[in-house]
C-alpha cells in the first residue's frame, strides 16, 4: 500500500511522497552508540529475522534518524555498516522491508513507464522528495518500494500525475474534502485507504436506500452468452450485481435468423417455471464416460424410466459448440448407485458434470427464470429456459441486459460512475471527524446533510419509465 503521494509542478515536477515504512519487529538500544559504530547493543533482537536485514535506527523525523544496514545479530546485538550518526539508549530499533523508493516514469497513464530515479528515503524528514527538472503537467509516474540488500521491489503503485483527477473519480472527491477540511497530506491516520473506505461505506448505504429505483449507470447491455445445445440454462455474468433472482436481470432475447425476435423472453418465477417445465427431468454426470461405455454414473437417476426395455432413450446435452445431441438407449436404471445401465450409442466421451434428459422439450426457449445452483462450493446464478436449447441453435448468443455490481474503488483513479457522487462528500467529511473522536454524535450537521440529500436524491430519482394511463 502506498501513501497519499503529491507532485508539484513549477520548474518540473516535485515528488514528495511521504515517508510511511512497513515495520516488522523492533526493539530498543541498550546504551549509547557513537558515530562509526558497527556494533549495536538492544534489549532483545530475538524476534528479527537471521541474516543481512534493514533497520530504522530512531524515529522517522528525527535529526539522528538513519537506516542500520544489519549484517548479522545475536539475540542482544546487531552487527552493522558504521553509523553516521550517535545513537542514545531507548532509540526505537525497527526491522523494515524497504528502504529506497524507485520511481518510473511515462508520457502517458497506459503508456510504457522506465525507470527515472531510485532514491533512499529521507527519514530526517517526514516526506521524501525527487525532482525531476523535464517534468510536464502532463507526465505521470509509478512507484516502487526497494530493498536496496536483497534487491526485492513492491509492486507497482497506481500512476500519479500533476494533473488534476478526473471530475469523476474517487481522487477528485476526495482530495477536495481534504483540502477544504486542512487534512495535511502525511496524515497517517486520515490517509488514502482510510478515505477510499469511506467512500465505499457511502456507495454502500445509498444503494441501499436507492433498491427498486432504475439505476442507468450499472447497466450492461447486450452481453452475449452462447448457449449449447441439449442445455436449459446459461450462466449469469460474474459481476452480476445479484444472482439469487432476476433482481438485477433486465431482459433476455435471442437473434433468430439474423433477425430480432419480436419479443424478449418472457421471465417467470420459480413457482410458473414449475408449472410449464414439468417435464423437464433428468440427471447431471456424476463421473467420465468414455466411448462405448455401457454404464453412466449420474447424481440422481429417479428421473429415468425403470424398466427392461432395451429401446429406453436419453439425451444427452452437449459440451462444446461442434457437437450434437447424442441419443442414448439404457436398459436398466440402478437407483441404488445412481446409474444408467446397459447403456448404447455413446460416440464420444462425456465429461462429468454433463447434463442428460429424459422425455425434454427440444425446441427454442420462451420463458425463463433465474435462480441459484451450488457449484464446487460455489453459489453461481443461472438463466434457466423452459425448453432444451435444439441443435438448431447450437452455439446462439443469448443477449442479456443486466445490473452490474457497483465495484469498490480501490485507488483515486478509480471511476464513480454514479451521477450523484457529490454527495459522498459529507459522509466523508463525518468520517473524518469521527475518526478523531469516536464520541462524535450521529446528529453532526455533515452526518445529517448526507442522510438528508440521499432521502431527497430517493424521492425525487427519476425513474426513466414511461407512464401509463388505463382508462375504460
Amino acid at each position: 500500500m502506498f501513501p497519499q503521494i503529491l507532485i508539484r509542478h513549477n520548474i518540473g515536477n516535485i515528488i514528495e511522497i511521504p515517508n510511511e515504512l512497513n515495520a516488522k519487529v523492533f526493539t530498543y538500544l541498550s546504551n549509547n552508540v557513537a558515530i562509526g559504530s558497527t556494533t549495536i547493543p538492544v534489549d532483545n533482537a530475538i524476534d528479527f529475522t537471521s541474516g543481512a536485514i534493514i533497520t530504522l535506527l530512531g524515529s522517522i523525523g528525527a535529526e539522528n534518524a538513519e537506516f542500520g544496514y544489519v549484517t548479522s545479530h545475536t539475540d542482544q546485538s546487531f552487527t552493522v555498516t558504521a553509523t553516521k550518526q550517535p545513537h542514545n539508549r531507548g532509540d526505537l530499533i525497527t526491522q523494515v522491508n524497504y528502504d529506497q523508493v524507485v520511481i518510473s516514469k511515462s508520457s502517458t497513464i497506459d503508456g510504457s513507464y522506465s525507470v527515472f530515479q531510485t532514491i533512499t528515503l529521507f527519514l530526517t524528514q517526514s516526506n521524501t522528495v525527487a525532482f525531476d527538472s523535464t517534468g510536464l503537467t502532463t507526465d505521470y509516474y509509478k512507484l516502487q518500494w526497494k530493498n536496496s540488500v536483497t534487491g526485492e521491489l513492491s509492486s507497482y503503485s497506481e500512476p500519479i500525475s500533476v494533473v488534476s483527477y478526473p471530475e469523476n473519480s474517487a481522487g477528485y472527491l476526495i482530495s477536495s474534502v481534504l483540502k477544504a477540511m486542512g487534512i495535511q497530506e502525511n496524515d497517517t491516520r486520515i490517509n488514502t485507504p482510510f478515505c477510499l473506505s469511506a467512500i465505499n461505506d457511502a456507495r454502500k448505504y445509498v444503494k441501499t436506500k436507492l433498491y427498486g429505483i432504475r439505476m442507468p449507470w450499472r447497466s450492461e447491455f447486450e452481453y452475449r452468452v452462447k448457449v449449447l445445445a441439449g442445455s436449459n440454462y446459461v450462466e449469469l455474468p460474474d459481476d452480476v450485481d445479484f444472482e439469487e433472482s432476476d433482481r438485477s436481470v433486465l431482459a433476455c432475447r435471442f437473434i433468430i435468423g439474423n433477425v430480432l425476435a419480436p419479443f424478449n423472453l418472457k421471465y417467470i418465477d420459480k413457482k410458473s417455471w414449475n408449472q410449464v417445465a414439468f417435464n423437464v427431468g433428468g440427471a447431471i454426470t456424476s463421473a467420465d464416460a468414455s466411448i462405448a461405455a455401457t454404464t453412466l454414473n449420474v447424481n440422481s437417476a429417479g428421473d429415468f424410466v425403470q424398466t427392461n426395455n432395451p429401446n429406453a432413450v436419453a439425451y444427452v446435452a452437449t459440451t462444446e459448440y461442434d457437437q450434437d445431441i447424442m441419443q442414448i438407449e439404457y436398459s436398466g436404471v440402478d437407483l441404488i448407485n445412481n446409474q444408467l445401465t446397459g447403456v448404447t450409442g455413446i460416440t464420444r466421451a462425456i465429461p462429468s458434470g454433463t447434463q442428460i434428459w429424459v422425455t425434454p422439450t427440444i425446441a427454442q426457449p420462451i420463458t425463463y427464470t433465474v435462480y441459484p445452483v451450488e457449484e464446487n462450493g460455489r453459489i453461481k446464478g443461472r438463466i434457466v429456459f423452459d425448453r432444451i436449447i435444439p441443435d438448431s441453435m447450437q452455439g446462439n448468443n443469448l443477449y442479456i441486459d443486466y445490473y452490474k455490481k457497483i465495484n469498490r474503488v480501490e485507488n483515486l483513479y478509480d471511476n464513480l460512475p454514479e451521477p450523484y457522487r457529490d454527495i459522498y462528500e459529507w459522509y466523508l467529511r463525518w468520517a473524518i471527524k469521527y475518526r478523531k473522536d469516536i464520541t462524535l454524535s450521529s446528529s453532526d450537521p455533515d452526518l445529517v446533510k448526507f442522510e438528508e440529500l440521499v432521502q431527497a436524491l430517493f424521492n425525487n430519482l427519476y425513474t426513466g419509465q414511461d407512464t401509463l394511463v388505463v382508462t375504460g
